[in-house]
């Protein structure tokens, strides 16, 4: 082999490593540990025996892991060779020999060396070229980072199946692919197209301001009869009404005592006294007379205030220019009155 293909089948060796097997920088198992490990290895070599690879693979892989050891790496490289997994088992067997040469286990050494080199002779490789590098490039196979300077250019070997290969670089649109491997040997290969450019966002636009609604257009109000809704004509026609039957009752009181005075005037003629009762007659006479005066009086007061507020209450625009009205209401003792006037 020469010092290049070496160099590269070393980087790829601990690469593959570094996928299937954790790191040697790790705390000394514990005996509770051991015990998981070694029971793991013993389903895992049972059902490698009874051809059950799937299962028997990955217990063999988790042994590994929560103990390292020579013998358990080596079995799992042959189930791996066994499942198709040829890349996988190359690197496996690969570092146990290394690992068992570094132990004085010759033997197993030279077992891992030889399965390892018939192995690199049947390897699927894959070779990936970048058309135009990217600042920060990052390459992925089957979700596993690579160095973008390492991986183009040189084969990489990989398990038979199925393959996804994507990058990724700042700015830029990622880019994927699926790639199908066939059994080794053989070679595919991958081109890494120009990563596009991300779009810029487009500034937002803000939606214009809707017009404003028009105002509803303000509804006719419906015509009212002149001093419809007055305070003050209304109560000008109620304190009318009260003035008109305060002037009723005065006139009956007034009809009272003019009968009243008529039987007392009757009872106490061609005599020098009355009798009593021409005396309460008298009295109730003057008691009715003066309700009378007072009803009639109130009534007129009353009657006159209606007027007045009917009348002053009327439009302004129906108003005659130079047009005046007034009313004078006064009570005497001997009745009431009322004075209406104006100019026209």
């Amino acid at each position: 082999m020469r010092p290049s293909r070496a160099r590269h089948a070393g980087a790829w060796l601990a690469l593959l490593s570094g996928m299937c097997l954790t790191s040697p920088l790790r705390a000394q198992p514990t005996p509770s540990d051991k015990a998981l490990a070694e029971g793991l290895f013993q389903d895992g070599k049972k059902l490698m025996d009874e051809g059950k690879l799937q299962e028997a693979c990955p217990k063999l892989a988790e042994s590994q892991r929560v103990d390292p050891t020579v013998g358990t790496l080596l079995n799992l490289a042959v189930c791996h060779e066994k499942e198709g997994k040829t890349a996988s088992a190359w690197a496996e067997f690969k570092e146990a020999s290394a690992l068992a040469a570094s132990a004085g286990q010759q033997d197993r050494a030279q077992f891992a060396a030889k399965r390892g080199s018939e192995l690199e002779a049947r390897l699927t490789r894959l070779v990936l070229e970048v058309a135009q590098p990217a600042p920060g490039m990052a390459i992925t196979l089957n979700g596993k980072d690579l160095s973008a300077t390492a991986a183009t250019g040189s084969g990489i070997p990989v398990d038979p199946g199925t393959a996804t290969v994507e990058a990724r670089a700042p700015g830029k649109q990622p880019w994927s692919q699926q790639v199908t491997l066939d059994p080794g040997p053989s070679t595919a290969r991958v081109t890494i197209p120009p990563l596009a450019d991300v779009a810029a966002p487009e500034p937002s636009r803000a939606a214009p301001p809707a017009p404003p609604r028009p105002a509803p257009p303000a509804r006719p109000e419906a015509p009212q009869p002149e001093g419809a809704g007055s305070p003050m004509r209304t109560l000008g026609f109620v304190a009318g009404g009260v003035g008109l039957a305060g002037i009723g009752v005065g006139a009956v009181f007034g009809v009272l005592t003019v009968q009243k005075a008529g039987d007392v005037e009757e009872g106490c003629s061609g005599n020098f006294r009355c009798s009593r009762a021409d005396v309460e007659a008298n009295e109730s006479a003057r008691t009715t007379a003066m309700v009378s005066n007072i009803a009639v009086g109130a009534g007129l007061l009353c009657l006159g205030a209606g007027v007045a507020m009917v009348l002053l209450s009327r439009s302004p625009e129906k108003t005659v220019a130079g047009e005046r009205v007034w009313v004078a209401p006064s009570v005497a003792s001997d009745g009431g009155r009322v004075v209406l006037g104006g100019q026209w």
